[in-house]
């Protein structure tokens, strides 16, 4: 749940606190999440405090010096507000976060934001958070240099759960502490991603979500997915999301407990036979918005019975039996479906004569429609049974007319 509450936060404007100074932020209360929190609540001249139902306090902070930084600590130090939900502070300039920075207060969301090119995180001091210890369940840093970063100090966070990396330089996470209570980290567009830490640190992670890495080879992406298999049998969530992959990860596979795996906004145009074998039970498979145009028969193997297998925006022209009839056939038992909605099919040929005519009962799972924009259940079976059986019928015309030339050159 809390997951969910973080992505709708980033979604619908945690950022849109990117203000330069307090006195700007109280001239600009449209870019407030919530209300201004009472008079009474100075979190000033380095932050300013929204209030939520419920006694819910987000508190959003800048620092460009370390002078300003101790002053954001003294101010929470002062505060009578002791839990907030989340506490945002951004640095404009290299810096390290000390002991005890938000005195005895906590907070469930924490997040770091350096702003300007190349601002590095400096060390977090391992007691940094040590009031919140049992109370900070997810843990955000956006756009720093985290080059040889050392996640140490995220050990004194015993019920952390999630982790968001946004816009970093990442080399390597191989500094990871024992975390026991993780159970979700994202990374979206990180820099120079080439090595994962040892799965072993998160042994109970069940969501991974890598989104839009920069310049992280096939091969790169691969060696990382291996490494992951520490997770055969726990992973639940995997997203390899714009990744620039050109074919699916072998390994991925292997894993036996995958419900959802996301493909999407790769550069994938071919799934061979067996690529999409898994070895789980899939509620989704996304492999959508990529220049897919050929799946192979045999591609989909497994148990796809209540599967949601998107494929929209692709470059699918044809929808062949060979490819599709025992996926739907397993799909029409349970809840799964197919949606290529935004392919430009063909539709004015007969390879769809199988689905339109011989078994449109299996039309309830697809949802498609023709490049011309006419939806698969509306083609009239009829019509489409007619238009083909003449096509048929000249097919065969034209191949006995081929086959008496044949015999004729031949006796001459």
């Amino acid at each position: 749940m809390l997951g969910l509450i973080i992505g709708l936060l980033i979604l619908i404007g945690v950022e849109s606190h990117e203000i330069a100074s307090h006195q700007m932020a109280r001239v600009l209360p449209e870019e407030r999440l919530g209300s201004a929190c009472p008079v009474e609540l100075n979190y000033g001249p380095q932050c300013i405090c929204d209030f939520w139902s419920y006694e819910t306090y987000n508190i959003y902070c800048n620092a460009s010096s370390p002078a300003e930084l101790d002053t954001i600590q003294q101010t929470f130090d002062q505060t009578p507000i002791v839990g907030h939900y989340e506490v945002k502070i951004s640095l404009t300039a290299p810096m390290s976060i000390p002991a005890n920075m938000f005195s005895s207060k906590t907070a469930a969301f924490i997040t770091f934001e350096c702003r300007g090119d190349g601002v590095k995180l400096g060390t977090i001091d391992p007691q940094a958070f040590i009031a919140s210890a049992g109370k900070t369940s997810a843990f955000q840093i956006m756009s720093c240099d985290l080059t040889e970063f050392d996640f140490a100090f995220l050990a004194q966070l015993r019920v952390l759960e999630t982790i968001r990396i946004a816009d970093c330089t990442l080399t390597t996470m191989a500094r990871m502490p024992l975390m026991p209570h993780m159970r979700m980290i994202e990374l979206y567009s990180p820099t120079g991603l080439r090595e994962w830490y040892d799965p072993a640190q998160t042994p109970f992670l069940d969501t991974i979500i890598i989104n839009a890495a920069k310049d992280t080879d096939q091969d790169t992406m691969e060696t990382i997915v291996d490494t992951l298999l520490y997770y055969t049998n726990s992973l639940l969530r995997l997203y390899l999301v714009n990744l620039g992959l050109t074919r699916i990860p072998p390994t991925t596979r292997n894993f036996t407990s995958l419900n959802t795996i996301d493909f999407s906004e790769n550069q994938i145009s071919t799934l061979p036979s067996g690529s999409l074998a898994f070895t789980s039970t899939l509620n989704s498979l996304w492999l959508g918005y990529m220049p897919l145009q050929n799946i192979e028969p045999d591609a989909f193997q497994g148990n796809y019975r209540a599967a949601l297998v998107y494929m929209v925006f692709g470059k699918l022209t044809t929808f062949p039996r060979e490819t599709y009839e025992l996926l739907l056939e397993q799909m029409i038992y349970a809840s799964g479906s197919i949606d290529i909605y935004g392919n430009p099919i063909v539709c004015d040929d007969c390879h769809l004569g199988w689905l339109i005519n011989e078994k449109r009962y299996l039309l309830t799972r697809v949802s498609g429609t023709c490049a011309n924009g006419t939806s698969f259940d509306q083609l009239d079976s009829q019509a489409y049974d007619t238009r083909c059986q003449k096509s048929i019928g000249l097919f065969t015309k034209a191949s006995s007319l081929l086959v008496i030339l044949v015999l004729f050159l031949h006796l001459l």
